[in-house]
Formats: C-alpha cells, structure tokens, sequence
C-alpha cells in the first residue's frame, strides 16, 4: 500500500476491524518513510486525512445536535454529511464509521507530530544567504540549494506569487530546476550567479538566494520542499 485514499473510510466494506487494517498497513508504510527521513509527500497526505476526518466528525456532531436526521452518508467531494431517515442497518453502518474515525484521528495525530519533528529538525539546520547584492524586486530570481560542505550545487529558477483567501494573504512558490553546480574553490556562489546572468538574459539582475543545509537528508523527499517553505516565509519576513 503506497497510498491512502480520500474515501478510504467508507469505499468498499465497512467494518471497523478492516479499516483498522487498513490503517495501521498505511502509517506502518509512513513510519518506514520517517525512519529514512523522507516526509514528504507523506506528511501531507497525513494532515490531510485528519482534517477530513475531524470536518467529517464534527458535521455529524452538529447535524445530530441541531436536527435530530440519521445520517446516511458521507459525500467525500464536499466533505458533507448526506441524512434522512434510515433503516436500522444503516444506523449501525454510520456507528461504525464513527467508531473508526475515533480510533484514527488519535493516530493520524500522533504521525503529524512525528513529522513535523523531522521537518522541525531540517529546518533548524538550514542557513539562508544572499548572493552578491539583492535587488529591491525579489519575487523571482534563483535558489541555490547545497549540502554544507557538499560539492552539488542545485539550481532552481523561482517566482513567488502572492493571493487572497477570505482570511488571510497567501504566497506560492513555483521552482524549475536550471542546472547542477560542482562546487569548487574558484566555482563559489558569486561566480555561479555570474554564469547564470550570463546563461539567461531573461533576467539581467536577478535576486540570488542560498540555502545550506547542514545535516544530510533525502534531497527531494525532505530538503527541497522544507527548503521551499522555509525561502517563502524568510524573503516575505
């Protein structure tokens, strides 16, 4: 089992015992990937089962406070509760998904603190620098990406897209992968910020950014997506 699917919880047979298989097959998958230091995209996936649950559980908490309806399904589009009035098999059905969704959201939990413990980790050991002298504008440029005292050095052309929700002001970070550095004595960040004005005249000035990691963790299950995260919220700052 690679992956969890959305509807998990109510495709094919309903029975707690099987669920709970089901379950513990994928966080068994999950934890592997932990004890290697890869969390993504396992980590997110993790986070997203247990917000659905938890929106899952309290729609039929609320529904069953205010109207009293027996639930009779779940539509996993949009996260709703679908109700009527229901045979006594199917009550026991819904009784069932609820057990099961007690019993996942406590484990679901526990993995997000796992990870975020190894995101926590990574990110203590990232430092950012600035290559050469930064223009005002920085919301595209290059991100240098490299293990300290590691001789690759990754090379990504960003953009950093700023966008409204309701609530809050949101920023995006789209990457494209340029080219791979050696490191050497005369090959420093300065002279690859050189060679990538050079290169590529779409952007004469560009904002050049470095980020070392100094701890070694899987490149593109772990680094370069906290790296990523971490570039957004410390150039936005």
């Amino acid at each position: 089992m690679s992956k969890l699917a959305t509807n998990w919880l109510t495709e094919n047979h309903i029975d707690f015992e099987y669920k709970k298989y089901m379950l513990l097959a994928y966080l068994q998958e999950v934890e592997q990937h932990y004890n290697s230091t890869q969390i993504y995209p396992w980590l997110t996936e993790v986070m997203d089962h247990y917000r659905n649950l938890l929106i899952v559980k309290n729609s039929a908490e609320n529904l069953t406070k205010g109207f009293h309806k027996e639930i009779k399904g779940i539509d996993w589009k949009r996260l709703s509760i679908l109700y009527e009035n229901n045979t006594e098999q199917d009550n026991e059905v819904m009784q069932e998904v609820k057990n099961i969704i007690e019993y996942s959201l406590p484990l679901f939990y526990q993995y997000i603190a796992d990870g975020k413990k190894i995101y926590d980790y990574v990110e203590e050991h990232l430092q950012l620098k600035t290559v050469g002298i930064s223009p005002l504008r920085n919301k595209e440029g290059y991100l240098l990406l490299n293990f300290n005292k590691q001789k690759d050095i990754h090379v990504y052309q960003y953009c950093v897209s700023f966008f409204e929700d309701a609530t809050e002001h949101l920023k995006s970070l789209s990457t494209e992968h340029i080219e791979t550095y050696t490191s050497t004595i005369s090959w420093t960040y300065e002279k690859v910020k050189s060679d990538l004005i050079q290169k590529r005249k779409e952007l004469p000035n560009p904002a050049v950014y470095a980020i070392e990691c100094t701890v070694k963790v899987p490149f593109n299950e772990t680094l370069l997506p906290i790296a990523k995260r971490y570039f957004v919220s410390r150039i936005s700052a």
